[in-house]
C-alpha cells in the first residue's frame, strides 16, 4: 500500500500542474461512468478543462482517433491498463502524456508518455479489492477534496461480487462518514445511496443501461454530466431497458432455435447485427444473462459475437471491419478456474485476439476482445488450442 499510496500522490501533484484541456477516456459501464464523473468533479475544481471521450474497447484505429483530438493529456479511466503497450506506442508517437486508472489485467510498460496506475502492479486483485471508480477516486483525493464523489465509487463497485473490502472500502467509508450511503447488513450487505434512495446495485444496472444501450444516443456523456449534478435519468433508463429486454428476448429466441456451436471447450454464437444500434457492451451483458441458462453448459466457456460498429460517439468513424467478442465462464466453470485447474478467460482471450489480429482484455470469469470480421472461428480454434495445451485435469 505504502508504494502505491507514493505513486498515486507523484502523479497527483503532476495533475494539479496540467493546463489545456484533458482528455477523460472512459468505459461505456457503470464503473466507467462513475470513474470518468470522480474525475470530472476533480478537474473542475482545478479549473482544468476536459473532454469527455467514451470508447468500449481499446483497438489501434480506435487509439489513433483519440488521439488525433490534439490534445496534450489524457487520462484513462476503467479501461486501458490492459492494452497499455499499444497506448505507450500512440502516446509516444503523438507526444502526448497518459495516465490510466484501471484494474483490469494489465501490462506492465516503461515509458515517459504512459503510466499504468493499475493496482493490481501493486499487490492488490482487481477483482475483490479494487474497481475502476475506487482507482480513480483514491487518485483524485490526492488532488482535490472529493469527498462528495465517493458514493459514485461504492456504485462502480457494484460489479465486484460480495462485500465491499480492501481499497474499495476507503470510498465507503468517506461516503458513510459525510451521509451518502447507508450500509445495510441482512442475509447480504447492501449499501444504500441515501439521495437517491435507492440500493447501488440498482444504480450500478441502471447507470450500465443508459451508457451501453444509450451508447450512440449521447447516453455516456449525459450520465457523467448528471452524477456530478448527483442525479440519474431513471425515466430514460427505463426506456432503454424495454428496447434492451425485447432485443435479449429476440436474441434467446434466435438462439434456442438455431442452438449454440459446440467446439471442444466452448459453446459460442454470433448474433451479426441483431444489436446494432447499442454499444457493444450489451453482447456482455447478455452473455451473462446467458451463462445461468439451462441450455448452457457449465463447465465450457461461453463465447458471444456481434458485429461492431464504426461509428465511434465524438471522434468519427474506424475504417477496419470488426467483431466485438464476449468471453462468460458459467459457474461451475468458474469454480474450476479459482482453483487453477482452468485457464482464465482473461489470458484466453487476450492471446486468441491477438493471434488473430485483435485486441482483448479482462478478467478471470469474463473478458472481451475486438477481431477482424471473417476471424471468428480461427479465434474459436486457437483459444480451443490454448486451453487444450494449458489446462490441468479435472478432479
Amino acid at each position: 500500500m505504502e508504494i502505491y499510496s507514493k505513486i498515486l500522490r507523484e502523479v497527483a501533484e503532476e495533475i494539479k500542474n496540467w493546463s489545456g484541456t484533458v482528455g477523460i477516456v472512459f468505459h461505456d459501464d457503470a464503473d466507467g461512468l462513475c470513474a470518468a464523473g470522480i474525475a470530472v468533479t476533480a478537474l473542475k475544481k482545478t479549473g482544468l478543462n476536459y473532454k469527455l471521450i467514451c470508447i468500449e474497447k481499446i483497438h489501434p484505429a480506435i487509439l489513433k482517433l483519440i488521439h488525433s483530438t490534439n490534445l496534450e493529456r489524457y487520462l484513462y479511466l476503467d479501461i486501458g491498463s490492459g492494452k497499455a503497450d499499444l497506448i505507450k506506442n500512440i502516446a509516444e508517437e503523438s507526444g502526448s502524456r497518459v495516465v490510466i486508472v484501471d484494474h483490469h489485467d494489465p501490462v506492465k510498460v516503461e515509458s515517459k508518455n504512459v503510466v499504468n496506475l493499475n493496482p493490481e502492479l501493486y499487490g492488490f486483485r482487481g477483482e475483490r479489492d479494487v474497481s475502476g471508480s475506487t482507482a480513480t477516486y483514491l487518485l483524485m483525493k490526492n488532488i482535490e477534496d472529493v469527498r462528495e464523489s465517493a458514493w459514485m465509487a461504492v456504485v462502480g463497485s457494484a460489479e465486484i461480487p460480495g462485500e465491499l473490502e480492501s481499497l474499495n472500502k476507503i470510498p465507503l467509508e468517506d461516503a458513510v462518514k459525510i451521509g451518502d450511503v447507508e450500509v445495510r447488513r441482512g442475509r447480504e450487505t447492501s449499501y444504500y445511496i441515501s439521495f437517491l434512495d435507492k440500493p447501488w446495485s440498482k444504480i450500478s444496472t441502471t447507470l450500465t443501461i443508459i451508457g451501453s444501450v444509450g451508447y450512440y444516443r449521447g447516453g455516456p456523456n449525459k450520465a457523467v454530466e448528471n452524477l456530478t449534478q448527483r442525479k440519474i435519468d431513471f425515466v430514460e433508463a427505463e426506456k432503454l431497458e424495454e428496447e434492451r429486454k425485447s432485443k435479449f428476448n429476440q436474441a434467446l429466441n434466435y438462439i434456442s432455435r438455431t442452438r449454440l456451436k459446440i467446439e471442444g471447450f466452448v459453446q459460442w454464437f454470433h448474433l451479426e447485427n441483431m444489436f446494432k444500434g447499442f454499444g457493444s457492451k450489451t453482447i456482455g451483458t447478455f452473455c451473462s444473462t446467458l451463462s445461468y441458462k439451462s441450455i448452457i453448459d457449465q463447465e465450457k466457456y461461453l463465447v458471444g459475437f456481434m458485429n461492431f460498429e464504426k461509428s465511434i460517439p465524438g471522434l468519427g468513424e474506424i475504417q477496419d471491419e470488426l467483431v466485438k467478442v464476449s468471453v462468460r465462464t458459467p459457474r461451475k466453470l468458474s469454480e474450476y478456474i479459482e482453483a487453477g485447474r482452468m485457464p482464465p478467460a482473461s489470458k484466453l482471450t487476450m492471446k486468441s485476439a491477438e493471434t488473430v489480429g485483435g485486441t482483448g482484455d479482462g478478467h478471470s470469469f469474463a473478458a472481451s476482445a475486438i477481431i477482424p470480421s471473417g476471424k471468428e472461428r480461427d479465434f474459436i480454434k486457437i483459444f480451443n488450442n490454448i486451453v487444450e495445451n494449458r489446462q490441468t485435469p479435472l478432479l
